[in-house]
């Protein structure tokens, strides 16, 4: 055949003559040779003591063996064998007829060492020029002869492999075929849209384009890859974009292979000779992306500028001082638009390269509040004892003859993360401060308790009850009441064994049987059983306004503590020997307080009958009632202002 297919190198006829008398050698021809299986062995494991190539090519000529007669790509290929698959007799993990057997690992060994094999991340590929070499003279020429003329024996190839070479030049041929006849007519669809060219092969005559292997896969020129190696930041898919090239048109894989080469690619001599429109078109478009590139870049580098400390400032003045410019390239930034976009001034720039001292100051800051924190360290730990910031403050002058600000103290242990345990906040203390100023309700009331009509105000509070004084050992339970301060009438006394929120959701489940008007006050001391949400939102929910006396002030509740005391007075609860029967004694308290008890405030009545006498009033009659108790009311109020005015004099003596 006289076809343009390169042969691979001969081995001297010396050479086979001494190859073929080594015994480690299983068979050899005039252009390859197969050592046996029981010499990789031995290989194997001289390469796992020392995995070099050098201890390869010295344990050949141990043995009698030319390495460089075999090639430095034959020992280059028994090293990746032996680091993909370790063993050469190890048993293969798909049986004996496993592509990872030993003597097909021995063929693709020495199919590797010829060169027109490379490894990838899918396995075995055909050489690039040869296979285009193959492909000129397909079909005039087999695979088969083609290998043969090359000095390769196709057995050693495989079926499987030539078998899919010589599927993709029938389909490449016949796809080139319709790709010509695309390109000569210019037919349309019914609809009356062109004929589109046949996906990846419309990209062939693409200046970077080097091969089109398959309707969806295409190989690029290194000149390609030299490019592409500046546009750092910007997806494959975009750059495709850039060189012209439509990503629909390409599978997956082939994007993916096409980003794996870019990341492993060393930069060459290679570059796109042809200058046509179309190469002008791709280059400035590129350029566009690497300015657009650079301007992101010099924005991101603006950003982090203006935190960085003097010593991290002068590092990138250095970086900048070595940016190329106008005086290096003609096309390039000035120094003054540099500066600009990297939010740095000429004076800092020319300061920090200058001034060796620049950024030095924080360093010796550092320095002396580090010396200054092992000196409070020392006053903080004197004897043992613990010590706030003013102990600290004056104890200093006497250990450690310097006077540190208050301030200076404070900054740098809170620097360090140091806190006094003197006086010292208490994060409990300050969530349930946080919590109580949320949930607190302003005294909506201010004891003005009788100035408004029956069922308007609710006043409520939680006493403690003990019981069983014959026994030796005294109980304890709680009594949560609830009383309308106009007529004086107990609506609820609810008694449970512990003081907590179900006592006074309680209290309020009961007080439902007695409705108030809409909007009327609820108002209780600052007992944290009314702070909690559950709480508060059952009193939204029953229509009423929330109100809480002053912290620690027991006169706001006033007519609910008397009723308490009262009620201490009177009720002989202590003789109770059950909870049981602490409740039925409540119980005919509450009948007798309402119905039978008369109160001398109140014209003499019981509190049933003076509400009954409130709302029998006309409007001209509950008119002069409120005269009468807002006069009080103002007496009261002058009163304890006067008491006040005392107090404050004798600072409460």
């Amino acid at each position: 055949y006289d076809m343009p297919i390169r042969e691979l190198p001969r081995i001297p006829a010396e050479e086979m003559e001494k190859l073929k008398a080594s015994k480690y050698v299983e068979s050899v021809d005039t252009h390859m040779a197969f050592l046996t299986l029981d010499f990789h062995l031995i290989l194997y494991q001289r390469w796992k003591d020392v995995p070099t190539v050098n201890e390869l090519q010295k344990t050949m000529e141990e043995y009698g063996i030319n390495p460089d007669v075999l090639g430095i790509a034959y020992v280059k290929a028994l090293l990746w064998d032996f680091q993909t698959y370790g063993d050469p007799t190890a048993r293969p993990v798909g049986g004996a007829g496993s592509t990872h057997s030993p003597e097909r690992r021995r063929n693709d060994v020495a199919l590797l060492a010829t060169g027109i094999f490379y490894v990838s991340n899918r396995g075995f590929q055909w050489e690039k020029e040869l296979r285009k070499e193959m492909r000129s003279c397909y079909p005039e020429m087999s695979i088969e002869d083609c290998l043969i003329q090359a000095g390769i024996d196709p057995r050693i190839v495989g079926k499987s492999r030539i078998h899919c070479l010589r599927h993709h030049f029938r389909v490449y041929e016949s796809r080139k075929q319709k790709e010509q006849e695309n390109s000569g007519t210019t037919a349309t669809k019914e609809e009356g849209h062109p004929v589109r060219e046949y996906n990846a092969f419309r990209h062939a005559k693409n200046p970077y384009v080097d091969e089109v292997t398959g309707r969806y896969d295409l190989c690029m020129k290194d000149a390609f890859y030299n490019e592409i190696s500046y546009l750092d930041g910007v997806s494959m898919e975009e750059i495709l974009g850039i060189y012209g090239i439509d990503t629909s048109d390409l599978s997956a894989a082939c994007i993916a292979r096409i980003r794996a080469k870019r990341n492993d690619w060393k930069l060459t001599d290679a570059r796109c000779v042809e200058w046509t429109d179309t190469v002008c078109h791709i280059q400035a478009a590129r350029l566009s992306a690497l300015i657009s590139r650079t301007e992101e870049g010099f924005s991101k580098i603006r950003e982090a500028a203006g935190k960085l400390s003097p010593i991290q400032k002068k590092e990138l003045c250095r970086q900048v001082s070595r940016y190329p410019t106008v005086l290096n390239y003609p096309y390039g930034y000035s120094l003054r638009e540099i500066l600009g976009k990297v939010g740095i001034s000429k004076t800092v720039y020319y300061k920090a390269l200058n001034d060796s001292r620049y950024g030095l100051a924080d360093e010796r800051r550092k320095e002396r509040d580090s010396r200054d924190l092992e000196k409070i360290m020392y006053v903080m730990e004197y004897k043992g004892f613990e010590k706030g910031i003013r102990q600290i403050y004056m104890m200093m002058p006497d250990l450690k003859k310097e006077t540190f600000a208050i301030s200076k103290i404070r900054r740098l242990l809170r620097k360090a993360g140091l806190k006094t345990k003197v006086r010292g906040e208490n994060p409990a203390r300050q969530r349930m401060d946080k919590f109580l100023e949320k949930n607190r309700k302003p005294n909506l009331l201010r004891r003005e308790f009788r100035l408004h009509r029956p069922n308007e105000v609710r006043l409520t509070d939680v006493t403690y009850l003990d019981y069983g004084v014959a026994d030796e050992k005294k109980k304890r339970a709680y009594g949560s009441s609830c009383i309308d301060p106009v007529t004086g009438k107990l609506l609820v006394f609810h008694v449970s064994e512990n003081n907590d929120l179900e006592l006074a959701l309680g209290t309020l489940e009961r007080l439902s049987d007695y409705p108030a008007v809409e909007g009327a006050l609820f108002h209780s001391d600052q007992g944290i059983l009314y702070f909690t949400d559950e709480f508060q939102e059952k009193v939204a929910e029953m229509g009423m306004t929330q109100s809480m006396s002053k912290r620690g002030n027991c006169w706001d509740n006033a007519p609910q503590e008397s009723f308490f005391g009262h009620f201490k007075d009177e009720c002989r609860y202590g003789s109770c020997e059950s909870f049981g029967q602490l409740k039925a004694m409540i119980d005919e308290y509450a009948w007798y307080y309402n119905n039978e008890r008369h109160q001398w405030d109140r014209k003499r009545m019981t509190p049933v009958r003076y509400e009954e006498y409130l709302l029998s009033l006309d409007e001209e009659g509950f008119a002069e009632y409120m005269r009468s108790e807002q006069e009080k009311y103002d007496k009261m109020k002058a009163k304890a202002q006067e008491k006040a005015v005392e107090k404050a004099k004798t600072l409460g003596v």
